[in-house]
């Protein structure tokens, strides 16, 4: 039974993951807890984040994008928005179908397990700032494969 016990134990250690989305305390790091699986770099990631414009009025929306190129999909994101001139998050995301915010951070997660080829996220200003806006975001492809510090990009004007 002892065995039994620890076998049990030692798999929910190293398991530890959240298929509902991130909980408010990823905020501090922006990464999951994937036993003992380490990010892979930005500059690796087959996934692009872009933004439609970083300037904003009180209120405004700004359209970001988590996209998946042709063959790949990704099963989980947090996303945050943050004041690139302070580093501090800033403002809120709308809450949607599959996503959950996270107020605490000015972020936004996935609430499902399962693969998606693109996200849209909708960040809304604060009611009484205008300025810039960043995003910057971790990107999970499977449990054991996710990107960290991926930077949203302008959407380019075609």
């Amino acid at each position: 039974m002892l065995q039994v016990t620890f076998i049990v134990f030692a798999l929910l250690a190293t398991g530890y993951c959240w298929p509902s989305g991130a909980p408010e305390s990823t905020c501090n790091t922006l990464l999951p807890s994937h036993g003992s699986n380490r990010p892979k770099p930005a500059s690796s990631s087959p996934f692009t984040l872009t933004q439609s414009h970083d300037d904003f009025e009180p209120g405004e929306r700004v359209r970001v994008i988590v996209k998946a190129p042709d063959g790949l999909a990704f099963k989980g994101l947090v996303v945050q928005a943050y004041d690139p001139l302070t580093n501090l998050p800033i403002g809120s995301f709308q809450s949607g179908r599959g996503l959950k915010t996270l107020d605490a951070c000015s972020a936004v997660t996935h609430t499902d397990k399962r693969g998606k080829r693109s996200a849209t996220l909708i960040w809304i200003a604060p009611p009484n700032a205008r300025g810039k806006v960043a995003f910057r975001a971790t990107i999970v492809q499977r449990f054991s494969e996710f990107y960290y510090g991926i930077n949203a990009e302008i959407e380019s004007k075609a």
